[in-house]
């Protein structure tokens, strides 16, 4: 069988005391020799010999020990305490449990497969994942050293990267999460968009034209739109009134999971919320960058100039679906007062439109939302960004402009995108190889969104006086998709 050296990797102690396997030995909680190189082969063999017991005992000694057959899986269920191929169950965790951490782990890796934290932890996995696992079943586990820097495209934002070990955390919690969610969105009528499988820009731009022909008749009547913005939305969040949202909540629709595999882990997602809502970021970080961008960084911004508990960390992937979830007690307020005036409500992330049938409706819910977001989510709304007028006037959301029997790209999309591919072309030039498989996914990902609309010709033009791009790149379909060219990118 092929192998793979790992030197000396450590497991749990007290987890195991010794188990053999061909040329991989483990003893005193130590690997030593040789792997398998199949992943999935280490995997299956290590939750195997870790969960096959059903002992919770903190007693580490020789009368807890069985005979390990390690060729077929088997347990011999009598106690052989001399035998040198044994393995002592100390405070066994559940296989769903165990499995549950490896499921966590490929999600987590699943687009991040050539990030350098992501290749440097799978180097490593067999001898962190189940110590990870142990943390948070002892309730052991803190957030680490987080790394903060500022984007400045489409505008300077603060954003935090967690450790990767701390993303398979919480990608553990939100995929038990997640579906006591959705099941909320989609009770509340699907008017929440983003952060949600079928439910991004181009759904919300669709939704948006649906209702307005709903309200103004397929616009024969008189129809009009409130816009609205939340002022720094993820760093305006209070996170005690969050807890106090989620933690009932979740207790309360755990049934989701009731005689499933996940079933047993309420309590941990109870205590592991509350660790990652409470833990502050800001106080154990690492800054990347310009550091001198934190200067003109507009107040309320960051997290280093808020209250110990005010804000979530924005790249967070508990932060998006712990903001969305949040919103939707101002979307349960919204879709009831719209449902009695006859009107329409939709919201993308802190971004939402009320579609009313007349100006004094589009007055009012100016009026009642500001109120309802101070007293019911301690936010408030973005003075500078309201917009009340006429719907055939075209409703600008998310990079789409809805106007009477067709939907335009905003000047900012355009914009960004040919900016996107000017870049793509200067890294190009400077053969700098990184950069250049992250502008690929930023043109992409404006390409995903401008195919679906009537913009042929602007993709076209994007790319056309472009020398260096099309010696590292091509353009797959009908200016689609950029694609590099691998063997160029082999030699950079």
């Amino acid at each position: 069988m092929a192998s793979q050296d790992i030197g000396a990797a450590k497991f749990p102690l007290g987890l195991v005391t010794t188990m053999t396997m061909g040329t991989f030995s483990l003893k005193n909680g130590r690997v030593t020799g040789c792997l398998p190189t199949g992943e999935s082969l280490v995997k299956n063999k290590i939750i195997r010999a870790m969960t096959a017991f059903s002992l919770r005992s903190s007693e580490n000694s020789q009368h807890n020990a069985w005979n390990v057959n390690f060729g077929d899986g088997n347990i011999n269920n009598w106690n052989n305490k001399y035998n040198g191929n044994t393995v002592r169950a100390v405070a066994a965790l559940p296989n769903e449990y165990v499995e549950g951490w490896f499921d966590a782990l490929d999600d987590c890796a699943a687009k991040k497969k050539m990030s350098s934290q992501c290749i440097l932890y799978r180097l490593n996995w067999h001898e962190d994942i189940l110590k990870l696992a142990l943390e948070v079943w002892n309730r052991t586990y803190h957030p680490t050293t987080s790394v903060c820097f500022i984007v400045t495209h489409p505008k300077l934002r603060e954003v935090f990267a967690a450790n990767f070990r701390d993303r398979i955390v919480q990608h553990w919690l939100c995929l038990r999460l997640e579906p006591l969610f959705e099941r909320r969105f989609v009770e509340q009528g699907n008017v929440s968009f983003n952060c949600r499988t079928g439910f991004g820009t181009l759904a919300c731009v669709e939704q948006i034209r649906k209702d307005t022909i709903a309200v103004s008749d397929n616009y024969t009547k008189e129809a009009w739109y409130a816009q609205f913005d939340i002022k720094g939305f993820f760093m305006s969040i209070d996170c005690e009134l969050l807890l106090d949202f989620l933690l009932p909540f979740i207790r309360d629709n755990w049934d989701y999971w009731k005689g499933g595999d996940f079933d047993q882990d309420l309590e941990l997602c109870l205590w592991l919320t509350e660790v990652i809502v409470r833990h502050r970021p800001q106080d154990d970080c690492k800054r990347q960058g310009n550091v001198a961008l934190w200067k003109i960084l507009p107040k309320g911004k960051s997290l280093f100039d808020n209250a110990p508990m005010r804000g979530e960390p924005i790249g967070n992937l508990t932060s998006q679906l712990f903001a969305n979830f949040y919103m939707s007690f101002f979307d349960a307020w919204a879709i009831a007062e719209a449902k009695k005036r006859g009107a329409r409500f939709i919201r993308f992330v802190d971004d939402f439109v009320f579609i009313c049938k007349t100006k004094v409706d589009a007055l009012w819910f100016r009026k009642e939302s500001e109120k309802q977001l101070i007293e019911g989510l301690h936010v408030k709304m973005h003075p500078k960004k309201v917009y009340i007028q006429e719907v055939k006037k075209g409703i600008k959301m998310v990079g789409g402009v809805v106007k009477p029997g067709r939907t335009y790209l905003s000047n900012r999309t355009v914009g960004g995108f040919i900016n996107s591919v000017k870049q793509l072309e200067i890294d190009c030039k400077n053969t700098d190889k990184k950069a250049i498989l992250s502008d690929i996914k930023s043109v992409n990902s404006y390409m995903g969104f401008l195919v679906h609309h009537h913009s042929y010709a602007i993709r076209r033009m994007a790319f056309r006086d472009l020398k260096y791009f099309w010696k590292v790149c091509y353009i797959q379909g009908h200016y689609q998709v950029v694609k590099p060219r691998k063997k160029v990118l082999r030699c950079l």
